[in-house]
């Protein structure tokens, strides 16, 4: 049986979190480590936006008088506010239990989640929807329902987006526990909260699911799905030191969170 690297962890700064995705998924292209699912958690709201999303998008004076970190993700995407949720990253080296294409890789990865979400009783699916285009790009990730995303009842619970590599992918994805629209507008500078009332949270459809539950959920559905073992373990040395040079030279830094 194939099996597949799970590190479940608790909740970390938002700089070392995008660093220590980063290092692992180094490692894993570098068959240093094995594909490697990563759960986790922020330890304070945070703002990341998307490699190529402009700093503009976002109120940077709120974001400061809250304490609310800004970082910039490797993938691509636009700003989600992480406070109540679980973030996956996954990091593969093409490997033969994701050797498709982008979307083919992408369908994988959602159908995993999903039924880790109906395990918990949410009824979610995937939406195949394509993006709109009405001339304006909202600033948020959630806001546009788009191609492979996951909704309950129309409404996206879960956000995710995919670095491409010649050897391999990262994929970074949020799902929602719950949701402050009005915050999240205050974080982007926006003035209307109906603007993200196609947003939704899991605990809206089941308010008794943890942050832990949702964790031991996907663990199973991620082995049934791709017909693997997960093994428990935690980041190497190799990947840890990486993390902490990716924290102090990259991600905590203005060169990088606001080049754009």
């Amino acid at each position: 049986m194939k099996f597949m690297r799970i590190i479940a962890q608790g909740t970390n700064h938002a700089f070392f979190n995008m660093a220590l995705d980063e290092a692992i998924s180094e490692a894993v292209r570098q068959k240093l480590s094995p594909p490697t699912l990563r759960l986790y958690g922020w330890d304070r709201p945070s703002l990341s936006i998307g490699y190529f999303q402009k700093v503009s998008d976002i109120n940077i004076g709120y974001c400061d008088s809250k304490g609310y970190p800004v970082v910039r993700r490797q993938t691509g995407g636009r700003a989600v506010l992480h406070d109540s949720e679980l973030t996956y990253s996954i990091s593969s080296s093409g490997s033969s239990l994701f050797n498709g294409s982008l979307l083919e890789n992408y369908t994988i990865i959602s159908n995993a989640v999903i039924s880790g979400l109906k395990l918990n009783g949410i009824d979610a699916k995937i939406s195949f929807k394509k993006k709109s285009h009405t001339g304006h790009k909202n600033p948020a990730c959630f806001k546009a329902v788009s191609y492979g995303e996951i909704t309950v009842e129309g409404r996206k619970i879960v956000g995710s987006a995919q670095k491409r590599y010649k050897n391999g992918f990262l994929q970074h994805g949020s799902i929602l526990l719950s949701f402050n629209a009005g915050e999240l507008c205050n974080a982007l500078g926006s003035s209307d909260a109906e603007n993200f009332k196609n947003i939704g949270a899991v605990n809206d459809y089941a308010p008794e699911i943890s942050f832990n539950d949702l964790g031991r959920s996907l663990k199973e559905s991620f082995e049934k799905t791709l017909n693997i073992k997960m093994i428990p373990d935690d980041p190497t040395e190799f990947e840890r030191n990486l993390a902490k040079e990716l924290e102090l030279g990259k991600y905590s830094t203005e060169e990088w969170n606001f080049r754009r």
